[in-house]
């Protein structure tokens, strides 16, 4: 049987927490913080018009989830390596 164990990577210029998701869009790259767990990190699919709550499609595959505000979590905006990367390839 296959057990996913995504790798461990740390974030790139990782930004404060966003206490109050108005500055949120689709397609921002976010990890989101929970008491119980470790760290979600992925990209924004959907997000409320009044940003109550996301959908995130999370990074190495792990699926689609939805994050809402009345959720004992912290949200964080980060810019990956590989984001990075396209962004230095794109300005070359």
């Amino acid at each position: 049987m296959y057990i996913h164990k995504p790798a461990r990577r740390g974030t790139v210029n990782a930004a404060p927490p966003i206490p109050d998701w108005s500055r949120l869009c689709r397609k921002d790259h976010v990890e989101v913080h929970t008491g119980g767990h470790g760290p979600m990190s992925g990209i924004i699919d959907m997000i409320a018009a009044d940003r109550s709550v996301f959908w995130m499609i999370r990074d190495n595959g792990a699926g689609r989830t939805m994050v809402c505000s009345g959720d004992d979590v912290t949200v964080v905006k980060v810019a990956s390596a590989n984001t990075m990367a396209g962004r230095i390839h794109a300005a070359a």
